[in-house]
């Protein structure tokens, strides 16, 4: 952790903020001394990194008439600020790359990504009794 509060929101990996545990007081990492925030990191303190590979994520696009609108994809870090996926995923998506605005979701413990990957996994998810 200390590495990637030492590397900054502008390099990947980096960290974006640090949450003291005691005051839940959230350091904005651009403007502090890093080195001085990873030498004072404590136990139980909170570091906002950034997504880095195999991460699990939410991927929707609205309306979510049906389960298959919301799948969890696993991150790969990639240049460019867009987000990419298979083309294989666009039918439940309903999709067709025409400007179509999809949602990314973080999910936050460990109990929230652990139903993600069993329950909604873009695997378990691509054959549907319907097809």
């Amino acid at each position: 952790m200390k590495k990637l509060i030492i590397s900054g929101p502008d390099t990947h990996p980096g960290a974006n903020y640090v949450v003291d545990r005691v005051s839940g007081a959230r350091r904005l990492l651009k403007y502090s001394d890093r080195e001085i925030c990873a030498k004072n990191l404590k136990v139980g303190d909170i570091v906002e990194r950034h997504l880095d590979n195999n991460d699990i994520v939410l991927f929707n696009r609205q309306p979510s008439l049906h389960k298959v609108s919301i799948m969890c994809h696993r991150v790969r870090v990639m240049p460019g600020r867009t987000f990419r996926f298979n083309e294989c995923v666009c039918t439940p998506y309903n999709a067709d790359f025409d400007g179509d605005e999809m949602n990314l979701h973080v999910p936050q413990t460990e109990e929230a990504r652990a139903e993600a990957s069993l329950l909604m996994h873009v695997k378990n998810n691509l054959v549907t009794p319907r097809s």
